[in-house]
C-alpha cells in the first residue's frame, strides 16, 4: 500500500506548484518496461467486460420497453462509465498505486483498504462461482443434446466429474500468473468466441420464419429502468481496471484512455446488436434470459455457441480471480511479488473452494443477485469517491475551474452510483421474492443456477 506520506506527498504537491521534480508517472514512463501492448490492453479490457451479461440483453431490451430506449439509456450510461475507467487510472497515478483498494487506502485513509479489499474479493468470488456454474451448463446442454437426458447418470458423464476436469484443464493453470499482461494472449482467444456467438445471434434473426414484434418506446418511463442492472452487471470491468493499467508496456493515461474508449465502444455495439437482434428474433413478451436456451435445434452451430460461452468464461476466470487474490493479499500488507508460496496458495485454495461450491451447491443466485450491487458501486460510487479525494488533495481551496467541474463530475458518478446501487438492491430484493417459474433480472442469469437438465 502507498499512502501520501513523505517523498510521495512532496511529489503529488510540487505537481500544484509546476515544480520540476518528477512526478510517479514520469519515473514510470523513464523506466524500461515490460508488459501489454495498447491491443492486449483493449483485448483484456473487452474480455473482462463482455461476459454472460451478453445473454441476457435481448430480455432486457424487452422489459426496458423497447430499441430506442434500451439504447439511448445504455449511451447515457456508458459516457460515466468509460470516464469512471479514466478516473481510477489516473488516480492511481496520482497514488503510485496498482490497485483499486491501494489507490482508495491512499486517498481516504487506511481503514478504506480493508473495507475496498472486502468488497473485491467477495464479488469476486462471487463471480467466479458463476463463471464455474455457465461452464457447468453449458456442458450439461451440449451433453443432453447429443447423448440424452440421462447423461448423468454416467459418471464421466455428470456434472461434477465434467466441471472438476474441464476446469482444472483449462482454467487452474491461468490462475498463477503474476501480471495480468500475461492473460492478454487469453483473452483474445475470449474475445473471438464472443464473436461468434454475436453472429450466430444475427444470424439466427435474419433466417427466422415466424414474424415478431417488437417495441421502439415503453408505455411507461418507468420500463426504461429495468435495463439499468443489466448495464451495470454487463459493464462491470472498473475492479480490474487499475491492474490492467499497471500492466501496461507504456503506462500513460493518454493511451489507456483510448484503449478505454475503444473497448466500451466494441462491447456497446456487442451488447447492442445482440440486443436488437435477438429481442427481434422472439419479439415482445417471449425472450429467454439466456438467449442461447431460445434455440431449440440440435444444429452444430448452436452448440459451438454454448461450447464458446464455455471457453469465454475460461478466459475471464483468471481476471477476476488475481483482483480477488491480490485484495486477500492486500488486506494482509503483502504483494504477489513477496512471497510466491503464499501467492499459490491463495490461488489454490480459492479455486478448490469455488469448484466445490459450485458443483455442490444448487442455488446461489440469491446471493449473486444482492452482490449485484456492489457492480454499481465499482462503476460510479468508488470512481466518483477517488475523483474528490484526488481534487481536494491537489487544490483543497478549489481555485482553478477545472477543479471544480471535477468537483461536480465526482459528485455527479457519485450520485448515479447510490441512484443505481439502490435499483439494483430493489430488483434483487423482488427477485428472492418471484416463484421459481419466474426469470431473475439483476443477473442475468437464470433462477436456479447449476439447476441440472438430467432427468
Amino acid at each position: 500500500m502507498n499512502c501520501l506520506t513523505g517523498e510521495t506527498e512532496r511529489l503529488i504537491n510540487n505537481d500544484i506548484f509546476l515544480s520540476t521534480a518528477p512526478s510517479p508517472m514520469e519515473l514510470r514512463i523513464q523506466e524500461t518496461r515490460t508488459g501489454s501492448s495498447m491491443l492486449g490492453t483493449i483485448f483484456l479490457i473487452v474480455n473482462a467486460t463482455l461476459g454472460a451479461g451478453l445473454l441476457n440483453f435481448p430480455q432486457a431490451f424487452d422489459k426496458a420497453g423497447g430499441i430506442a430506449t434500451s439504447i439511448t439509456t445504455q449511451l447515457g450510461f456508458l459516457i460515466f462509465i468509460t470516464a469512471a475507467l479514466i478516473v481510477l487510472a489516473n488516480c492511481s497515478d496520482i497514488t503510485n498505486s496498482n490497485t483499486i483498494q491501494d489507490t482508495l487506502a491512499t486517498l481516504c485513509g487506511s481503514k478504506s483498504l480493508y473495507v475496498c479489499a472486502l468488497c473485491v474479493a467477495v464479488y469476486s468470488f462471487g463471480c467466479c462461482l458463476t463463471f464455474l456454474i455457465i461452464i457447468g451448463d453449458q456442458l450439461d446442454r451440449v451433453l443432453a443434446t447429443y447423448y440424452g437426458m440421462d447423461y448423468c447418470h454416467t459418471w464421466y458423464m455428470s456434472r461434477q466429474f465434467v466441471t472438476t476436469v474441464i476446469s482444472c484443464i483449462f482454467i487452474f493453470p491461468l490462475c498463477f500468473f503474476k501480471r495480468l499482461d500475461a492473460l492478454s494472449y487469453a483473452s483474445s482467444v475470449g474475445c473471438l468466441t464472443i464473436l461468434y456467438v454475436v453472429w450466430l445471434i444475427g444470424y439466427k434473426s435474419f433466417t427466422k420464419t415466424i414474424p415478431t414484434s417488437v417495441k421502439i418506446w415503453p408505455d411507461n418511463v418507468y420500463e426504461a429502468l429495468h435495463i439499468v442492472p443489466i448495464i451495470c452487471f454487463a459493464y462491470q470491468s472498473h475492479m480490474t481496471a487499475i491492474p490492467m493499467y499497471a500492466c501496461m508496456k507504456e503506462r500513460r493515461l493518454g493511451k489507456f484512455t483510448i484503449c478505454a474508449i475503444v473497448s466500451m465502444i466494441i462491447c456497446f455495439i456487442a451488447y447492442t446488436i445482440v440486443g436488437i437482434l435477438g429481442y427481434a428474433t422472439f419479439g415482445i413478451g417471449k425472450v429467454p434470459s439466456d438467449i442461447l436456451q431460445g434455440y431449440s435445434d440440435k444444429s452444430t452451430i448452436v452448440t459451438l455457441a454454448i461450447v464458446s460461452i464455455a471457453i469465454k468464461n475460461f478466459t475471464t476466470y483468471p481476471i477476476v480471480l488475481f483482483c480477488g487474490r491480490d485484495a486477500i493479499l492486500s488486506a494482509f500488507g503483502l504483494t504477489v511479488n513477496e512471497n510466491v508460496k503464499t501467492r499459490s496458495f491463495v490461488t489454490v485454495i480459492w479455486f478448490i473452494a469455488s469448484l466445490i461450491i459450485a458443483i455442490s451447491v444448487p442455488d446461489i443466485s440469491p446471493v449473486i443477485n444482492l452482490l449485484g450491487a456492489l457492480s454499481a458501486t465499482f462503476i460510479f460510487i468508488l470512481p466518483g469517491i477517488c475523483l474528490l479525494q484526488s481534487i481536494l488533495f491537489k487544490d483543497p481551496e478549489l481555485y482553478l475551474n477545472k477543479d471544480r467541474l471535477l468537483i461536480l463530475l465526482a459528485i455527479t458518478i457519485t450520485a448515479i452510483g447510490a441512484f443505481v446501487c439502490g435499483i439494483v438492491s430493489i430488483e434483487a430484493l423482488k427477485d428472492l421474492k418471484k416463484p421459481l417459474a419466474e426469470e431473475p433480472l439483476v443477473t442475468g442469469f437464470r433462477i436456479q443456477l447449476g439447476q441440472s437438465l438430467c432427468s
